[in-house]
């Protein structure tokens, strides 16, 4: 059954879009940390979070949580939670 969330390649997509967007090749990407929270309608789940971080030149799926409850706005979309410049 697919799951009615973005899924790890969107999630690599948006945070290579958002790398560049801060004028960073791919080159220096490593060590950088995202993480982005959605919230569902009318499936199991009610929110979901998925964290990925560039190690080398791939990208890894560090955390997948499935919640019940909702997301507060305030944690709804993309986040840098590391720049791979800290």
């Amino acid at each position: 059954m697919p799951c009615d969330h973005l899924g790890p390649e969107e999630l690599f997509a948006m945070a290579e879009e958002a790398l560049r967007r801060h004028g960073l090749g791919a080159e220096r990407w490593s060590g950088a940390k995202f993480r982005h929270g959605e919230n569902l309608d009318g499936g199991m789940w009610a929110s979901v979070v998925m964290e990925a971080e560039r190690r080398g030149d791939q990208w890894i799926v560090t955390r997948l949580d499935r919640r019940k409850e909702r997301l507060p706005e305030s944690e709804i979309g993309l986040t840098m939670l590391t720049s791979p410049e800290s």
